[in-house]
């Protein structure tokens, strides 16, 4: 028997024994069919002490009845006086067949509950029960702050299987602590001693914690320790779960997913970094629930119906925004405990705003915070550090191959979406992933610092396998979570299913780094260079993939200056100007193909680039230029919103949109105009112009494709949003007229205002008024300005080497 109890006790019960002549009964004996009769205990040791039990088994088995068996350890006399609690009394495993079946077969739904650190009953007491998966370590004991860390106090068993099975990897434990809930050490640190076959012994934080100890912030990195904590939150085990109150969202969206229709829905994102989006008048940080009210009332304010949060899932560093993660089960600590973020999700459910989240099943961090080297040997991460490293990035990748590892990281995600209601995962760094001689900095892997897959590709084919029990792990669970990539490289199929395309990965939603990059690099260029690259702007496959059309926190941070310090970075541009191209692109992103998100600072045009120390710079918003781009931009979203050929249409026949969802009405390089139609069904058409010229073009001619009166949405020239007033003003009307462009029955004519973007509203019954010439999607632009239309895609890189990667990859 050994005492778990805190180590101010347990000294005093080592000196009562020491205390005697001769070893006293430093313990009493009491069950079975000696109940009542105190049986001596002998002391083996300053914590162990033993004693041998006699007794008839009757009719039942030795075993049997050594199983059924309970008593109780009691110090006599002594501070220490009272029952103490055997946490190996109860030899029955924790874990259950069919969990290490699930387990060890890839995809755990509720491993969250199985594994890591629970506070339960059993027995008719209350205690914490302990499961982790260290399959190579020679032992592995619980330490924290109820047995004064002491590796000595509470061994973990090994959980074995059937005959000829073996041990499955599992240590677990169940530690009682008293007979009432209040006895529980809730909200106290602990950790795993592991050690390793060579003899070492180290503590490791859990793997499966569902909180940690709140980190420091003022450091350059990593802390040497960050503890696991004993959480208070577990929904699964406690008496009062958290009082969700957003029914009605979790229904519709799910229904939604149900009937295929969720993809159809519009879909605004603000991606924000929360310890930076807004501070105290101090400098210090807000939690989750001071920020819950004040980040509504702005995403609502800008017309945003989805917010994505960066660094949610628990990392000790700050400094790595999130994408060093040691926490795959828990919120960020900094910010408050586990029930402050379900408020904040809560508190945006219910007035109909979504909640995105960052994922990283990439790569995790190789510091003593996290769980490199686990159990002594590469237990999450590859073994070969060829495979193992992302030297580049200074992290492990996780081992796809192993079960237990795709059981952990599956699990998370769907952890998440039970446990605190996200709407959906972007998952981060995909391409990593994907190929196996991916290198971030150089292009790509030199010969012999990578190893090729079982085909002689670069294909990491055991990843591939991964994301696809991920996706369907998501969709079957839980029809209403959308499932994003963040994928750079020209992998085909990552919005298809395999049985679409052979190297279908089964996401909902892909980021369209290609269309960030082209045409942020577009705009950085002067004007007079702009005309020979503007075919960044029309290279896309449109209908390839399911996108989305992100402006997010890569591009404005790392020196590469705010979104507003690029528009004409190479040339010599006023204030205004910048504002007034910025404003143009965020009307090109929200009309384009793909659901818009837009990175938070960039609505005000924030002049300096993100700072993950400091806070976006609303003062600045408060500028009177600044303020009107704020309602451009709120606006411009209400327009996206409301109409359904900016968003229901997306992909095309793909979310029955049809083959025209989009079609290009004009594509002049030399003028830096661009025009498009989207459409969806039999809904009025919306006509897209924008004009990335610092010129304005008096009376230009736009070949129409349906004849009849366009209604004026928006014009960013507004005064309202701080233009010159160039061009048909808000709400106004404009007539189509015959002739005016060759192969064109029908055409608009109107003023197109400098560095601008106008959004009209078609005709009522657009199948009826439908203009001759006009061609489907992938037909020649109008009027021939451009020959830039060829079947490619535009492919992005990350930190911009170019390098690709295709079919081959499979070694096919």
């Amino acid at each position: 028997a050994t005492s778990n109890r805190s180590a101010a006790s347990r000294n005093a019960f080592r000196a009562t024994a020491a205390a005697a002549e001769s070893p006293p009964p430093g313990a009493s004996f009491a069950g079975g069919a000696s109940r009542g009769e105190g049986i001596a205990m002998s002391r083996r040791s300053a914590w162990l002490y033993e004693a041998v039990l006699a007794f008839a088994p009757g009719g039942e088995s030795l075993e049997a009845a050594a199983s059924s068996l309970r008593y109780e350890v009691e110090v006599p006399d002594g501070d220490d006086k009272g029952a103490l609690l055997d946490a190996y009394a109860d030899r029955r495993p924790l874990l259950e067949e069919e969990e290490l079946d699930q387990l060890q077969a890839g995809v755990f739904p509720n491993v969250a509950d199985a594994l890591g650190c629970h506070a339960t009953r059993r027995n008719g007491c209350f205690g914490l029960r302990f499961a982790v998966w260290a399959p190579r370590a020679r032992s592995v004991a619980v330490v924290g702050d109820f047995n004064g860390w002491d590796g000595r106090a509470s061994p973990m068993n090994r959980r074995t299987r059937g005959v000829g099975s073996g041990f499955t990897g599992i240590w677990e434990l169940f530690l009682p602590f008293g007979a009432s809930r209040a006895a529980l050490p809730l909200g106290s640190h602990y950790g795993f001693e592991v050690r390793t076959a060579h003899g070492a012994t180290s503590v490791r934080i859990d793997p499966f914690a569902q909180e940690f100890e709140v980190p420091p912030i003022d450091i350059g990195g990593a802390p040497h320790i960050n503890s696991s904590k004993v959480s208070a939150y577990d929904d699964s085990f406690r008496d009062e779960p958290f009082p969700w109150g957003d029914e009605d969202w979790i229904h519709e969206r799910d229904r939604l997913g149900h009937c295929g229709l969720l993809l159809q829905q519009p879909m605004a994102i603000y991606e924000v970094h929360l310890p930076s989006w807004r501070r105290s008048a101090d400098g210090g940080l807000l939690g989750y629930r001071e920020i819950a009210p004040l980040l509504l009332q702005h995403v609502r304010a800008m017309n945003f119906n989805y917010i994505e949060i960066m660094g949610l899932a628990h990392h000790p560093f700050y400094g790595s925004w999130g994408y060093q993660v040691s926490g795959y089960y828990a919120c960020y600590s900094l910010l408050g405990t586990p029930d402050d973020f379900k408020f904040l999700v809560d508190t945006m459910h219910r007035a109909g705003i979504g909640v995105l989240m960052d994922f990283v099943p990439a790569h995790f961090s190789k510091d003593a915070c996290s769980f490199a080297g686990y159990d002594g040997t590469a237990t999450f991460e590859y073994e070969d550090p060829r495979e193992g490293e992302q030297r580049d990035w200074g992290t492990k990748v996780f081992n796809f191959r192993k079960n237990e590892v795709r059981s952990f990281l599956i699990g998370a995600v769907l952890f998440w979406a039970k446990r605190y209601h996200v709407d959906g995962f972007r998952c981060d760094a995909v391409s990593s992933m994907l190929y196996r001689n991916f290198c971030s900095r150089e292009g790509f892997k030199r010969e012999g610092e990578w190893l090729p897959n079982e085909h002689g590709g670069n294909a990491n084919i055991e990843a591939v396998s991964f994301f696809r029990d991920l996706n369907r792990a998501v969709h079957e669970q839980h029809p209403g979570v959308l499932m994003m990539a963040e994928e750079s490289h020209a992998w085909g199929g990552v919005t298809w299913e395999e049985s679409e395309h052979h190297g279908g990965l089964g996401f909902d939603l892909k980021w369209d780094m290609g269309w960030m990059n082209d045409t942020l690099t577009y705009l950085e260029q002067p004007a007079p260079a702009r005309p020979k690259h503007h075919g960044k702007l029309t290279c896309r496959q449109l209908l390839t993939e399911r996108w989305v059309c992100p402006l997010s926190h890569d591009e404005v941070t790392h020196f590469k200056g705010s979104l507003l310090e690029k528009m004409g970075k190479h040339e010599s541009q006023s204030f205004y100007d910048k504002l007034r191209l910025l404003a143009a692109l965020f009307g090109y992103q929200v009309a384009s193909v793909g659901r818009p998100l837009l990175f938070m600072g960039a609505e005000i045009g924030q002049g300096g680039e993100w700072n993950h120390r400091g806070s976006v710079a609303w003062h600045e918003g408060e500028e009177p230029l600044r303020g009107q781009l704020c309602t451009w931009v709120s606006d411009l979203l209400a327009v996206y919103q409301h109409h359904k050929p900016l968003h229901a249409g997306d992909d095309g026949e793909r979310s029955h949109g049809g083959k025209e969802a989009f079609e290009w009405v004009e594509s002049n390089a030399g003028a830096c105009v661009l025009a498009f139609v989207r459409r969806f069904r039999r809904e009025r058409p919306v006509l897209a112009i924008v004009n990335f010229s610092w010129q304005e073009h008096r009376n230009y001619c736009f070949c129409a494709p349906h004849y009849g009166e366009w209604e004026v949405l928006i014009n960013s020239d507004d005064h309202r949003y701080g233009g010159r007033g160039c061009g048909p003003g808000n709400l106004s009307r404009i007539h189509t007229s015959q002739g005016g462009r060759p192969g064109w029955s029908d055409c608009l004519w109107l003023d197109v205002p400098a560095q601008g973007c106008i959004l009209l509203l078609g005709p009522s019954n657009p199948d009826s008024c439908r203009a001759s010439g006009t061609k489907g999607l992938g037909g020649e632009v109008a009027g021939g300005h451009s020959k830039s239309f060829e079947a490619k895609e535009s492919i992005y890189y990350d930190d911009a080497w170019e390098y690709g990667f295709d079919d081959a990859g499979f070694g096919m």
